[in-house]
């Protein structure tokens, strides 16, 4: 009887990573499902490749002999971007970026003589391999740099992206308010238990560096507790999917309506559906207050509606459009609505705020004086700032 070894049911694996992967790089919304879709096919691929130079099936296959090489220098840059783009959904992709994957383009142009080899010819840099029982062999005739170094190159740029991706996400969680981390409390399970896995894989990898004296030529314990974090990600977001479409928006509609009795608000919400709003003010929408709310403009005294404009490519004019058919609000005041919002965040939820000055609180909201704060405060909210801010941190106390 035959009996499959594990080797055999992560063949089959990879045909599940390269579906998801697919699905996930076709999907329309985030940048990030890209990125984490070349994840899943680089890995599919991986594992695919690595059933065929397995010892028992490398003579027979042996085109497939250090391919899988050079997609260990993607791990690292596609976490990193896959997080980068789903905390801020509306930053852009530029040419720049590419430079992430300058060491897997280099490691693939360092072994093209060898994969334009004969089958005969690559046999035999097998059996030098296979005679040293590890497929990172220190020495060989082909590539710049022996296997050898090329792991332990791998390693600290791994190790290098991931604790940038660490500070990235602390430096997130640590701007973002915590009534908006609990309202995205799945997003903050997610990416920190990804990243706890993640270090549990470096930090056993590296052990197995240190101390293991050979790499050997069939899967490791390492290898599955590799695999095993991918295929954990794959589960928890096909039990999640909204996963995928990033932070959920706090939005400014109920922040804005704080001012107006109940009939008003009625009132209002009778005037939206006698406007039939177009889905292009919807969408312009949708687009400016993630890209507040995720890069918190409103903090800069300085931003002007130009620069906004430059940066989501959308045309000024449209902006006020859409503000002042959704929300009716001037840029101005839709900024001013963002920073009273953040400061009232913070007078209820960060202590130090509680015995802030008014001034301060100005100043660290993003109004360049006290004077516009106070302006501000009065036309939005209907109250002078002192009595508005004092009700809110007594009932803070409560």
């Amino acid at each position: 009887m035959n009996f499959w070894s594990p080797v055999d049911y992560l063949f089959y694996l990879s045909f599940v990573f390269f579906a998801f992967g697919v699905s996930l790089f076709f999907k329309k919304g985030l940048i990030a499902t890209k990125f984490l879709g070349i994840q899943f096919l680089g890995l599919a691929y991986q594992l695919f490749a690595g059933y065929f130079i397995q010892p028992s099936h490398i003579y027979d296959y042996p085109h497939f002999f250090r391919t899988v090489s050079p997609f260990f220098y993607l791990l690292g840059p596609l976490a990193y971007l896959f997080q980068h783009f789903l905390l801020y959904p509306e930053r852009k992709f530029k040419l720049i970026f590419l430079l992430h994957f300058l060491p897997f383009f280099l490691h693939i142009v360092e072994y093209i003589p060898f994969y334009l080899l004969p089958a005969e010819v690559k046999l035999e840099e097998v059996n030098h391999v296979f005679s040293q029982n590890t497929f990172y062999n220190t020495e060989s005739q082909y590539g710049w740099i022996s296997m050898r170094d090329h792991l332990f190159i791998k390693t600290i740029y791994y190790l290098a992206y991931i604790l940038w991706t660490l500070y990235e996400l602390y430096k997130f969680y640590k701007t973002t308010s915590k009534s908006f981390l609990r309202k995205n409390s799945l997003i903050v399970y997610w990416l920190t238990g990804d990243m706890i896995m993640k270090f549990i894989v470096i930090i056993l990898h590296c052990f197995n560096l240190i101390f293991a004296q050979k790499k050997h030529l069939e899967l490791t314990w390492m290898d599955y507790i590799f695999i095993l974090e991918y295929f954990t990600m794959m589960v928890f977001m096909l039990f999640n999917p909204r996963l995928l479409k990033g932070p959920t928006l706090k939005g400014l509609v109920f922040q804005h309506f704080a001012g107006f009795n109940g009939k008003e608000i009625i009132e209002l919400f009778k005037q939206e559906k006698a406007h039939q709003k177009s889905s292009r003010d919807k969408s312009v929408m949708f687009t400016l207050n993630r890209y507040f709310e995720t890069e918190q403009l409103f903090l800069r005294p300085d931003i002007t509606l130009a620069e906004v404009s430059r940066s989501l490519k959308i045309k000024p004019r449209i902006i006020r459009m859409a503000l002042q058919m959704e929300m009716n609000l001037s840029f101005s005041d839709y900024i001013n609505t963002w920073r009273i919002q953040f400061a009232e965040e913070q007078c209820r939820e960060n202590p130090k705020w509680k015995n802030y000055k008014l001034e301060v609180i100005a100043m660290e909201s993003g109004f360049g004086t006290r004077q516009s704060f106070n302006s501000a405060v009065k036309k939005i909210k209907g109250v002078s700032p002192g009595k508005y801010f004092e009700n809110i941190i007594q009932d803070s106390t409560k």
